[in-house]
């Protein structure tokens, strides 16, 4: 059987932040998420150039993904906080 190999860093904060743009990766999660609602309503107002739409789309994968980690590791400080305080028997 084939043994897995080892990550060297699986923390959730450098898996989601892989690839990212810079300044998506320094955003705030309710700025990722303005900035996501407004990419959807260009999009979806037919405004805007084919490939204005395709670069939005792209970049609001970014966002979208950046969104998904800040959330994964909100979750996972809310587990490990809760943990621990049932482990003080809190």
């Amino acid at each position: 059987m084939a043994k897995k190999p080892a990550s060297t860093d699986s923390t959730p904060s450098s898996t989601a932040s892989a690839g990212l743009d810079p300044a998506i990766a320094a955003l705030g999660y309710e700025d990722a998420v303005q900035q996501l609602e407004r990419l959807v309503e260009s999009i979806e107002s037919g405004d805007v150039s084919l490939e204005a739409s395709l670069a939005a789309y792209k970049k609001g994968e970014q966002l979208l993904r950046h969104c998904k980690g800040l959330l994964d590791r909100a979750e996972l400080s809310v587990r490990e906080l809760s943990l621990a305080d049932a482990e003080q028997g809190g």
